[in-house]
């Protein structure tokens, strides 16, 4: 059975062929022994690249040349791979998440984000690895606000990755940021160590603050 309605899928296929212009790479990872969502992911996924030629679906053998430890896992690029796999989904990107999947798509596609020409300058001074975790759930609404913004920040910089997180799927992971409420996003300074930890929707203007506040090698507390 399929994991979208009729409705939905010609929907898509008519937004798709309207708005994308160059193709666009998926990239899928799916195998697992444990894995309890990649069966789900692989059917969604393979749903979503046949409503358009513009969508190319790989499922690659094994994460381990492209830095994957988790399963599911899925990865959006443009063509040439230059993205590498900055923008990910760490979890069934299900629900109201299924949007962000689309919108990434969109964006590759189109080239055009949906932030400020002022944010992307911004973001070209960013001088660390930075990792940017936004822990969600299906049902929240405004989880995709804070998902895409990671995600067009790692668009924009080659120093940032973008993740969602699905909290349910991966609780451990949850659980070492005591996450409560969604969203929940956690940014990583990977060579200086320093965090920035905030809960809600905010505006671009304040990840970006939060982003630039960690590079930095400063800590920002949770608000």
């Amino acid at each position: 059975m399929p994991l979208l309605r009729e409705e939905d899928r010609e929907y898509l296929r008519k937004e798709f062929e309207k708005i994308l212009k160059d193709k666009v790479k998926v990239l899928g990872f799916v195998k697992g022994e444990d894995c309890k969502y990649c069966k789900e992911t692989k059917e969604l996924l393979e749903e979503v690249a046949s409503l358009s030629d513009k969508i190319e679906l790989v499922f690659p053998e094994s994460g381990e040349e492209y830095g994957i430890e988790e399963v599911p896992v899925v990865v959006v690029q443009d063509e040439e791979g230059e993205l590498g796999t900055r923008v990910r989904f760490l979890g069934i990107p299900s629900g109201y998440e299924f949007t962000s999947l689309v919108k990434d798509i969109m964006y590759v596609s189109t080239k055009t984000l949906e932030i400020s020409e002022s944010t992307i300058e911004e973001l070209q001074s960013i001088e660390n690895e930075i990792l940017i975790e936004v822990y969600v759930t299906p049902s929240c609404p405004y989880c995709p606000r804070a998902v895409l913004l990671a995600h067009q920040f790692a668009m924009v910089s080659e120093k940032i990755t973008g993740v969602m997180v699905e909290s349910y799927e991966f609780p451990a992971k949850a659980d070492e940021w005591n996450v409560m409420s969604v969203p929940h996003t956690v940014v990583k300074n990977i060579e200086k160590g320093s965090v920035g930890e905030f809960i809600g929707a905010y505006p671009e203007s304040y990840l970006l603050k939060v982003v630039k506040d960690v590079d930095a090698g400063k800590d920002v507390k949770l608000s």
